[in-house]
């Protein structure tokens, strides 16, 4: 879960805020080493800002926020201080030699203690540096040879798995902290080391979710309590949906039932937990997890290219050759009250259609006079291990267009991305004139996703970086199949 701080520009909570990074390094997965580096890093950023970025205040804030994945931790700065040009501030080793001139080794130091450091200028809006460090995760081999020296040796999975079950031998319940063992194991049983979720392969990972919330979900298990099920969602921080993220069945129970008793309870507790909806991203190299998707009325709202990098599928031999797309399917678990949408003149059609098909009742209008906030604000995720980012429009001010032109620019120079997504609210009366002003910015349609961000509904736009053969594109539904044919035209 992200940790966000609202930081008072005073030297003094520079050593309070180190303290707090080097713990919360220690706790989402990196060494005593790495952490320390990481800790540096940050120190000397936060040094710089507190120091120079604001000479006329003498009381000012700016913002940290700490993310994690399983596989790196990522701390975003932000602040508005006076306009500064890295480029322009570069450390010359020889002049520091001769003159003692030291300008430009602080970022020279965080970029030798992160593996990622990147520099957004947004203009009016000020300034993001991104700080990321991987987590060394051993490979899942040596934890599982080690595993078995260490612990007592597992009973036979045939020996327990009894083929001949029938469904009513199986107990569903609704998964807990103490599962976490239980989901593991099933995960190695089932797939050996090849499951994309690395995380699912630590115990103490899948308990800290579950502690946090983040995730809720079904376990089945046979009689004997040996797990054969697992199918979970993942809920959103800033919205009150959740994905359809991770599933799985024993292979000597497939064809039982299991999966669709599994999704009937999720849907069921996804409605007892008073979420608004549910939505899977399901891959498009073949139609398996769309046609799932498809049986229990999720409908295909959007269809994004080069999501991913991390997809792995026994029996596939020859390694995809390309980053993997996904179909946004989104199920509504409640119906709302009409609301009003304004939508740019491109896209009204098939936005209308996509609500039509979700039986989502809008209103397109007119958009009215918009009053314009003082400052854009956009905020930047970037996901480092699918050399993805994503781009939500929270307010429209009146250098929008030359903000988004600042940090695309920024993004294409310090780092080769896939794809970039951009999230532009629906329910904002400015979206069709500002849509105008950056449509020749080579983005493309995505797609419609209601309900994303803060219960609002956004149009997705995608900015595609890489060559992508569409005909790879596999959707299975008629109108996903009417979503590709808008945006291979807009591709190509």
């Amino acid at each position: 879960m992200d940790v966000q701080l609202s930081i008072s520009s005073d030297e003094q909570v520079i050593g309070p805020i180190c303290d707090f990074t080097y713990s919360w390094s220690l706790n989402y997965g990196l060494s005593q080493a790495e952490a320390t580096r990481f800790t540096t890093a940050v120190s000397e950023l936060i040094t710089d800002i507190i120091q120079f970025a604001y000479p006329r205040e003498k009381e000012a804030d700016f913002e940290i926020t700490f993310r994690h994945t399983i596989e790196n931790v990522e701390l975003v700065v932000s602040e508005v201080g006076e306009p500064f040009d890295p480029d322009r501030h570069k450390y010359n080793p020889e002049d520091a030699l001769r003159n003692g001139n030291f300008e430009g080794a602080g970022f020279r130091l965080i970029r030798k203690f992160c593996d990622e450091f990147l520099f957004i200028n947004k203009g009016k809006e000020g300034k993001e540096f991104h700080l990321s460090k991987n987590v060394d995760i051993r490979d899942i081999d040596e934890l599982i040879e080690r595993s078995k020296v260490e612990k007592p040796e597992e009973p036979d999975t045939t020996a327990v798995e009894k083929t001949k079950l029938q469904p009513e031998s199986f107990n569903y319940a609704q998964i807990r902290p103490v599962d976490a063992e239980y989901i593991a194991k099933l995960i190695y049983r089932t797939y050996g080391y090849s499951y994309s979720k690395e995380d699912l392969y630590f115990s103490k990972r899948i308990e800290e979710t579950l502690h946090s919330k983040e995730k809720m979900g079904v376990i089945a298990k046979n009689k004997d309590g040996f797990a054969i099920g697992y199918f979970a969602v993942l809920t959103k921080q800033d919205s009150n949906i959740a994905e359809i993220g991770e599933a799985v069945v024993s292979p000597n129970y497939r064809r039982r039932g299991v999966m669709s008793t599994m999704m009937e309870q999720l849907i069921q507790i996804g409605r007892a937990k008073n979420l608004a909806a549910l939505y899977g991203k399901a891959v498009t190299l073949h139609p398996v997890s769309q046609k799932v998707n498809y049986k229990y009325n999720f409908k295909p709202s959007a269809l994004m290219l080069a999501d991913t990098d991390n997809v792995k599928f026994k029996g596939f031999d020859e390694q995809y050759p390309q980053p993997v797309s996904v179909v946004v399917d989104f199920l509504p678990l409640r119906l709302a009250e009409s609301k009003p949408v304004f939508l740019p003149a491109a896209y009204q059609p098939i936005v209308l259609e996509t609500y039509d098909n979700l039986s989502i009742a809008v209103e397109a209008k007119q958009p009215p006079k918009s009053t314009m906030a003082k400052r854009s604000d956009i905020k930047l995720d970037i996901n480092y291990s699918d050399s993805t980012a994503l781009l939500i429009v929270r307010k429209y001010g009146s250098d929008f267009s030359s903000v988004l032109a600042e940090i695309l620019a920024s993004l294409n120079e310090q780092e080769t991305l896939h794809a970039i997504y951009l999230d532009l609210p629906l329910e904002n009366s400015a979206t069709p004139a500002q849509y105008e002003k950056i449509k020749n910015m080579a983005f493309i349609y995505c797609g419609l996703i209601p309900l994303f961000h803060h219960e609002k509904d956004y149009l997705r736009l995608q900015k595609i970086n890489i060559a992508m053969d569409l005909d790879l594109v596999e959707v299975y539904s008629e109108f996903g199949q009417k979503i590709k044919s808008l945006i291979t035209y807009e591709y190509y």
